[in-house]
C-alpha cells in the first residue's frame, strides 16, 4: 500500500509538472510575443482615433488614410491571434478578450461613420484602450505565475515587464499626437484646454519612461542606440517646448515626430522581446 501510494504521489507530481510546463507559452507564441502583440493592440486603439480626427479635420494624406485603413485591420487579426492562442489561459484572460472583441465592434462602427462627434471618438478610444491595456496586465499576470511555476529566473519576468513598458510608449506617442490635433481641433474653451493639458502629460510620461529604460539592466548596444534615437526626437520638442506647450508646432511636423517615435518604440520593443 505504502509503494502504491508512492508511485500515484510520483506520477501526481509528474502530471502536475507536466500541465504547467504546457503553460509556460501563450498558446503556441512565448508569453514574450504575446504581451508585444497585445500592446500592440493599445497603440492602434489610438492611432486609429488619430488617423479618423485627422480625416475630419481635412488633414487627412494618402498616408493617413493608408495608417487609418492597415491599423483597422492590425486590429481585427490581432484580435483573432489572441482568442485562438488563449484557449489554456486563465479565465481573466479569455474574459477580457471577450471583452476587448466587443468593444471592438462598437468602436470599427464609430470610426467606420462619414460623420462623427469627436467627443465621442475620444471617449470611445479611451475605453478601448483601457480594454486593451487590461489584457497586457492579465497576461503579464500570467507570465509572472507560469514562470514561477516553471522555476524560471527573474531575467525572464523582467524582460516582459520591459516589453511592456517598452511597448506602452508606442502607444503614448500616437495618444499624444491625437490629443495634439484634438486641441486644435477645439480651438479654444475647457475642451481644448482639458486636450492640451492631456498631451503635455502624456509627453512628460514618455520622456521619464526613457529614462527608466535607459537604466534597465536588459540593455545591450543595439537597444542603447535605438533609445539614443528616440531622445534625439525629445530632444526635438525640448527645442521648441514653448510652441509645443503653446500648440502652435505645425500639425504635420507633429505627426511626422510622433510616427518616427512610435517606429523606433516599436523596434525598441521587438529587441527586448528578440533577447
Amino acid at each position: 500500500m505504502k509503494y502504491m501510494k508512492t508511485i500515484i504521489g510520483v506520477l501526481f507530481c509528474f502530471t502536475f509538472c507536466f500541465t504547467n510546463a504546457q503553460q509556460a507559452t501563450f498558446g503556441n507564441i512565448s508569453y514574450e510575443k504575446a504581451i508585444n502583440l497585445s500592446g500592440k493592440q493599445r497603440m492602434l486603439s489610438q492611432k486609429i482615433a488619430k488617423a479618423r480626427l485627422l480625416k475630419t479635420m481635412n488633414a487627412t494624406t494618402s498616408e493617413v488614410a493608408n495608417e487609418f485603413t492597415s491599423s483597422m485591420k492590425l486590429f481585427e487579426r490581432n484580435v483573432k491571434i489572441l482568442q485562438t492562442n488563449s484557449r489554456e489561459q486563465s479565465s481573466k484572460v479569455k474574459a477580457l478578450i471577450r471583452q476587448q472583441n466587443a468593444d471592438w465592434v462598437q468602436y470599427k462602427d464609430l470610426v467606420s461613420k462619414s460623420q462623427i462627434d469627436v467627443e465621442k471618438l475620444l471617449s470611445k478610444s479611451e475605453a478601448l484602450l483601457s480594454k486593451c491595456h487590461a489584457l497586457v496586465l492579465a497576461i503579464e499576470e500570467d507570465s509572472k505565475f507560469n514562470k514561477q511555476l516553471n522555476y524560471e529566473n527573474k531575467a525572464s519576468q523582467l524582460k516582459v515587464e520591459t516589453i511592456n513598458k517598452a511597448g506602452k510608449q508606442r502607444m503614448l506617442s500616437q495618444k499624444m499626437c491625437l490629443y495634439y490635433a484634438a486641441c486644435k481641433y477645439f480651438k479654444k474653451g475647457e475642451k481644448s484646454k482639458i486636450a492640451c493639458n492631456r498631451y503635455v502629460t502624456i509627453y512628460n510620461s514618455i520622456n521619464s519612461a526613457v529614462n527608466d529604460l535607459v537604466v534597465n539592466e536588459l540593455n545591450d548596444s543595439e537597444i542603447d542606440q535605438s533609445l539614443a534615437l528616440v531622445m534625439g526626437v525629445i530632444d526635438t520638442i525640448e527645442i521648441n517646448k514653448k510652441a509645443f506647450t503653446e500648440n502652435k508646432i505645425p500639425m504635420e511636423k507633429m505627426i511626422s515626430m510622433t510616427n518616427s517615435m512610435l517606429k523606433i518604440f516599436n523596434k525598441i520593443t521587438s529587441q527586448y522581446s528578440l533577447l
